[in-house]
């Protein structure tokens, strides 16, 4: 097992709480008892010395009073005989010197001022004793009695000088004894913290590879090891316990996640039958409807009466417009199969847009409304854009349709925008202004759904949403563009949509050469130094070149991937390299919300710099931008992007 730093082991705590409560014990044992017998040793020399100079005393009485100096010096030699004195020396009552005996290189007494270091001196009086004459008792002549009376006499002092050197071999075997000793204990008391801690250890351990099993879902009890600790026992008795809890939310799990499996597979299956019979239904439907749109056009040629000529309109106009709810189904179901491919041939979006009003004009007039288109922006005088026409025209002939629809008088406004934020990409915007009764602020987020019913009063003066404009919604989101809603409840409506389309002639529609790939463009005043590196996370292709375009136009470094997986990977790969990210929020395999949790997440276990995450997504209704923010992204752009709203955003950790 890998420990960090400033970790360690259960082990090895439990053996440093013994260890060193015993070695402070230790030292403070051996210091103590050590001082102690030191003390005692000196102590016992120094009354060894003194006892040895008051038997002196007595013995050297007559040798003293009689001068008899053979009889003293063979008691000073016997007494320096037998032991380890530096000297003895006797003197009478006047001070004068009578005998001397020295130790090993000493042959005079060394005298008053000049003692050496370390040597004591202990003196003893030589007294000479009464003599006690009696008819019963015994005559004792000289008997000592050690004691100073009234009718003793002091005749003269004996000294006797001892070293302190005699403790030094006493000090060594003083210190070995206790070092071995204390050494002994310490082993002991070493040996019985590792006894003991080996108890906690092996269940500790027993347990941790239990928990270790548990997080490979290995959920199967084990025996108690009847652990001598009441805690270690109610945590083996707790993991069990856990273990049977987790062993039957595993199963509950699996049998969700079966009958889950079951039911997505019934569902898909369903999906799939309904797509199938949907576009086996509208291709069946397609022939009979023919026959009858032929057959009243058959009709319409003879001879009819007024009367008979208004029905026949009706019965016509009522057949096409089941048709066109036909071919929707089938463009639907195509969508949901992922089976609808998109052209990408030149067409002019401009007589494209008056071809499609010149069909509704007819429509417009029955319903007392008028039909106009207006265009803002820098218009080319022949503008010309690669795309698939046919279903830019389906797109706008919904809206127009249902604009004529809940129009009741007025006048229906297209307005159309060209924005060229690249040399070889334009952004069309196309409004569609009706003079309406208006939807509720309640319902807008309703009104995409397909067949859902905004007013399900019986005087409600509409059927509902329809399939139109849930078809409007995937087209254009299929084309790489976002569809807007603006309505206030009786002040009309207002459809938005917004395509980006190549530009076939690039260089001639914009007056200049672009740049080659090593010739980005820079911002004003940038330096030579290496360009910021960026990441543009977008599923659709012509959005990814746009937005890698906007970013080397800022001077950025741009990479692009497709999908928020990818992104994550390439972050972490690359090690954090990328100055800002531009995250994209409805994506397939991972969406943009769960690539920036993944990113965060990222950053703080690897303690890394947080990378700005900007969120470019189509969905403007409200709550999204918060929903980006509690992923973990820095700000949120709404599509379309312009290069002054994004340099801005940019500008917050970028200087430009």
């Amino acid at each position: 097992m890998t420990y960090l730093n400033g970790q360690r082991s259960l082990g090895t705590q439990l053996l440093l709480l013994g260890a060193i409560p015993a070695i402070l014990m230790f030292v403070g044992l051996m210091v103590f008892f050590t001082n102690a017998r030191l003390s005692d040793a000196r102590q016992d020399l120094f009354d060894s010395t003194q006892k040895l100079a008051d038997n002196l005393a007595p013995a050297l009485e007559y040798a003293v009073l009689a001068g008899n100096h053979n009889i003293l010096d063979e008691i000073l030699d016997q007494a320096m005989a037998g032991s380890s004195l530096e000297w003895i020396r006797v003197t009478d009552v006047m001070g004068h010197e009578v005998g001397f005996i020295g130790g090993e290189n000493i042959e005079r007494w060394p005298g008053e001022e000049t003692p050496r270091p370390g040597v004591h001196r202990f003196t003893a009086d030589i007294l000479q004793q009464p003599v006690e004459l009696g008819g019963n008792s015994s005559v004792e002549w000289f008997e000592p009695d050690f004691r100073m009376s009234a009718g003793a006499v002091r005749v003269g002092s004996v000294e006797v000088a001892v070293s302190e050197q005699q403790l030094t071999e006493r000090r060594t075997d003083i210190l070995l004894t206790s070092g071995v000793v204390g050494i002994s204990l310490l082993v002991f008391t070493l040996l019985l913290v590792n006894r003991i801690s080996a108890t906690l250890l092996e269940p500790i351990r027993a347990l941790t590879h239990r928990v270790e099993q548990m997080n490979h879902r290995n959920y199967q009890e084990i025996e108690p090891t009847r652990a001598r600790v009441v805690e270690v026992a109610e945590l083996e008795d707790n993991l069990n316990q856990l273990a049977r809890n987790l062993s039957q939310l595993q199963e509950s799990r699996d049998q969700t996640l079966a009958l889950s499996e079951g039911a997505r597979e019934k569902a898909e299956s369903a999906s799939q039958a309904k797509s199938e019979f949907l576009a086996l239904m509208s291709h069946e439907l397609r022939t009979p409807l023919n026959g009858v749109l032929a057959m009243v056009d058959l009709v319409s040629e003879e001879t009819l009466s007024e009367r008979q000529a208004d029905y026949l309109n009706t019965a016509r106009q009522s057949t096409e417009d089941l048709l066109t709810l036909i071919n929707d189904i089938l463009d639907v179901s195509r969508l949901d199969q992922g089976k609808l491919l998109l052209e990408n041939r030149p067409f002019n979006p401009v007589e494209l847009a008056e071809n499609c009003l010149a069909s509704f004009r007819h429509t417009a007039e029955e319903h007392g409304l008028t039909l106009k288109l207006s265009r803002t922006g820098p218009w080319p005088d022949n503008p010309e854009v690669a795309g698939d026409a046919v279903r830019y025209r389906q797109v706008l002939a919904s809206l127009l349709d249902n604009a004529i629809k809940f129009s009741n008088d007025g006048q229906v406004l297209i307005v159309m925008d060209w924005h060229q934020e690249a040399d070889d990409c334009v952004f069309i915007t196309c409004e569609v202004q009706d003079g309406g009764d208006g939807i509720p602020a309640e319902q807008l987020a309703r009104v995409f759904n397909s067949f859902e019913l905004l007013d399900s009063s019986p005087s409600r003066p509409t059927g509902g949403t329809g399939i139109g404009l849930s078809l409007v919604q995937k087209l254009v989101e299929l084309m790489g563009g976002h569809v807007g809603l603006t309505s206030h409840a009786g002040e009309g409506s207002s459809f938005r949509f917004e395509v980006p389309f190549d530009l076939p002639c690039a260089s001639s529609q914009v007056g200049e050469v672009p740049p080659g790939p090593d010739m980005a463009a820079r911002p004003e005043g940038t330096t030579n130094r290496p360009a910021p590196k960026a990441l543009v996370v977008e599923d659709n292709l012509v959005n990814q070149r746009v937005a890698r375009t906007l970013l080397d136009r800022l001077g950025f470094d741009a990479e692009a991937v497709s999908n928020g997986q990818e992104a994550v990977e390439l972050v972490t790969d690359q090690d954090g390299r990328y100055t800002v990210i531009l995250m994209d929020c409805h994506m397939p395999v991972m969406d943009g919300f769960t690539a920036a949790q993944a990113i965060r997440e990222w950053e703080r276990r690897e303690s890394r710099r947080q990378v700005p995450i900007i969120a470019l997504t189509a969905d403007a209704l409200p709550g999204t931008e918060d929903a980006c923010l509690e992923a973990g992204m820095n700000a949120y752009l709404a599509k379309p992007v312009r290069k002054h709203q994004l340099r801005l955003v940019l500008s917050r950790w970028v200087p430009f």
